[in-house]
């Protein structure tokens, strides 16, 4: 299934030259772009929940193999991820730099100009980068979402994205496998394990006063 996001994303770069790193766009190739990533992150985000749905019924046995609570050593400041993902976003698309932000700089800019003013093209770059690391090694995330799901979200779940995040012209077997998806989720979450509960805490200890 991955494949195919793939060949979209390489589209998506192709079609407003985007492999030769440019510095700026025009603002109509960054709609374009626009577009072309929120269709992906859609398809992405089946394709975890779809994963994670494969992995949660090992979870149970894992869960109960772990003996030890929390972690050991010190701790270490975490980093920010490069991309975040949310398979339940609450409010459409989470983009590191907004939009929105972007646009009234460039009208601001382009409103003394008859030339259409030209939008950055580092943060869409670096997201169809993050978007290629997470299609690499999808599991990771995949796994992190099983657990969330099986403590947070029991019972039956829809697919998450509207039904025309993926149009039928962006490609054959892309637009399909996302409509496919979004019925897969559904019937397989049918079949769902008990929820495992919130994490386990540590045992009180005995301090010497």
């Amino acid at each position: 299934m991955l494949i195919w996001a793939q060949r979209y994303a390489d589209a998506v770069i192709a079609r407003d030259n985007l492999h030769l790193a440019p510095a700026l766009i025009s603002k109509a190739a960054a709609r374009r772009v626009r577009r072309g990533i929120k269709a992906i992150e859609a398809y992405l985000r089946r394709v975890l929940l779809l994963l994670a749905l494969q992995i949660e019924p090992e979870l149970a046995r894992e869960n109960r193999a772990r003996p030890i609570y929390g972690r050991k050593g010190p701790r270490r400041a975490a980093k920010r991820p490069l991309l975040s993902l949310k398979a339940f976003p609450k409010e459409g698309i989470d983009f590191a730099l907004s939009d929105k932000i972007m646009d009234l700089q460039a009208s601001n800019r382009g409103a003394c100009s008859p030339h259409p003013t030209p939008v950055p093209a580092r943060p869409y770059l670096a997201r169809i980068a993050a978007l290629r690391e997470l299609m690499n090694d999808p599991y990771t995330r995949a796994r992190r979402l099983a657990w969330h799901i099986a403590r947070r979200r029991p019972g039956f779940l829809l697919a998450p994205g509207a039904q025309d995040a993926v149009r039928n012209r962006y490609g054959t077997e892309f637009s399909a496998l996302y409509t496919a998806m979004g019925a897969g989720i559904p019937a397989r979450s049918r079949a769902r394990p008990p929820p495992l509960g919130p994490a386990p805490r540590p045992p009180p200890r005995i301090r010497v006063l």
